[in-house]
């Protein structure tokens, strides 16, 4: 069943400021009986929701998901999403909501956590609209876990004793470790998952490709020629496995191999845009400022005077 009402263009878009009044980007509640989010919106932020009784519906896509006890959902920033009450009244749903500057307060913005190691877990959490999974069922180990974290944030957040923000952090972080462990084994019994796991040598060949030849023009059609698979199903699977299309990951290869050289040499700029594989220099500006924030030349400039 679709839901008619739903329109992206007109639905709200929660901001940061409007929900973290307090000292810290981060809160957890307990909703008993009543659900907040009923109409479409959007966040600038990550919420967490688990089921803790009872039942409801987490629409995206313009569909249902029924969520019983035990279900658990992530939506990162800037996905439409509501849910509605189920066929039980009682139902009480533990939730938390936090910005990237709560777990590390070098970012303020959840896809840069994408390219950082320490992070890779998120990796899964954090995907575009098409593959948010509305709701992950916990496994009976993992409810009791996750149970337990929550509860810890809840009584952390309500008492406020000395560094409370630490040892909610540090909940949170074991949530999310939590959260995606099981995100993984869900996904590795799937059929998906089942394809992937079928052509991943295939798709590490296609890397290592990628990572010799980066310098290179780098057609999409030599690629799957080296992973011996047709153009469509290597971008599914290339996707599913490195969660980037065969663009955006040569693209950010090619910027951070930028960011190396104008740390570490004195080339001029233009040198570095064609020795990384970019064939125009302002195309390769453009393309670093928005993958990095900031200019090759304001870069280099913040490197050395660090």
């Amino acid at each position: 069943m679709e839901d008619p009402t739903l329109n992206y263009d007109e639905h709200i878009l929660i901001n940061c400021e409007r929900v973290f009044a307090d000292s810290i980007p981060y809160k957890v509640y307990k909703l008993e009986g009543t659900l907040s989010g009923e109409n479409y919106h959007s966040h600038e932020y990550m919420q967490i929701w688990y089921v803790d009784k009872g039942s409801l519906y987490h629409w995206l896509d313009g569909r249902p998901h029924h969520m019983l006890k035990g279900d658990i959902f992530v939506i990162p920033p800037y996905i439409a999403h509501k849910v509605a009450l189920g066929e039980q009244e009682d139902t009480h749903v533990i939730g938390c909501e936090f910005a990237a500057q709560f777990i590390n307060s070098q970012f303020n913005n959840f896809k840069k956590y994408k390219d950082v190691y320490d992070f890779a877990y998120l990796q899964p959490l954090l995907g575009n609209e098409g593959n948010i999974k509305p709701k992950i069922t916990l496994s009976p180990e993992a409810q009791i876990e996750v149970e337990n974290v929550m509860y810890n944030m809840l009584n952390e957040y309500q008492g406020r004793d000395k560094y409370y923000d630490f040892m909610i952090k540090a909940d949170l972080l074991k949530l999310l470790t939590i959260i995606a462990r099981e995100y993984n084994m869900s996904y590795e019994k799937s059929e998906d998952g089942k394809i992937v796991a079928r052509y991943r040598e295939n798709i590490v060949d296609a890397i290592e490709f990628i990572d010799n030849n980066y310098s290179q023009k780098l057609m999409l059609d030599d690629v799957c020629k080296v992973s011996a698979m047709s153009q469509s199903y290597f971008c599914y699977i290339f996707k599913n496995l490195t969660g980037k299309t065969f663009t955006e990951y040569l693209a950010d290869l090619r910027i951070n191999k930028a960011m190396n050289l104008l740390t570490k040499t004195d080339m001029s700029i233009s040198e570095i845009c064609f020795d990384v594989g970019f064939n125009d220099v302002a195309y390769f500006c453009r393309t670093f400022k928005k993958t990095v924030g900031t200019s090759p030349g304001e870069y280099r400039r913040i490197i050395r005077n660090a």
